[in-house]
């Protein structure tokens, strides 16, 4: 039976910390790989239409590469399985590892989250650069060390 150590933090979470910690690690992973979005600020050349790769080549090279879909699968997945509650903390726990709040000010955060427009969370953090060291960075701040160190 897993024990109950959230007792003694100040910061209860909806989201279980070890898939929050998945989560980023997934997306540490899938920036790592070169597959997070590219930022608009970095964009060259935005006009598909003179893009010297027919679209047939890049069909075939991302039929290649399974590993970019595999792990985009399980990072969606995980956090498609989780419920609303859940998905509005890993959303505030982004926010405060960015800054926008305090960890102090974590329902403050929550609440935030929960009035935000609804959107994708998925798709957010994928194009968010740096989204996994925010998730860290929060747990951390709110007491909850990564599981390698608890």
């Amino acid at each position: 039976m897993k024990e109950n150590v959230t007792s003694d933090r100040p910061f209860d979470l909806t989201i279980d910390p070890e898939v929050a910690y998945r989560i980023a690690e997934l997306a540490q992973s899938y920036q790592g790989e070169g597959l997070m979005p590219i930022e608009d600020d970095d964009v060259i050349d935005d006009d598909p239409g003179d893009d010297p790769i027919p679209d047939v080549e890049a069909i075939a090279d991302e039929a290649e590469n399974p590993h970019e879909d595999m792990l985009d699968d399980e990072l969606e997945g995980l956090i498609r399985g989780l419920n609303v509650d859940a998905k509005h903390d890993l959303l505030a726990l982004i926010w405060v590892g960015r800054g926008d709040f305090d960890a102090s000010d974590w329902a403050s955060a929550r609440r935030a989250a929960r009035e935000a427009e609804p959107f994708n969370v998925a798709d957010y953090l994928e194009e968010l650069d740096m989204g996994s060291d925010y998730i860290v960075t929060a747990l951390d701040a709110l007491g909850y060390p990564s599981p390698g160190e608890g």
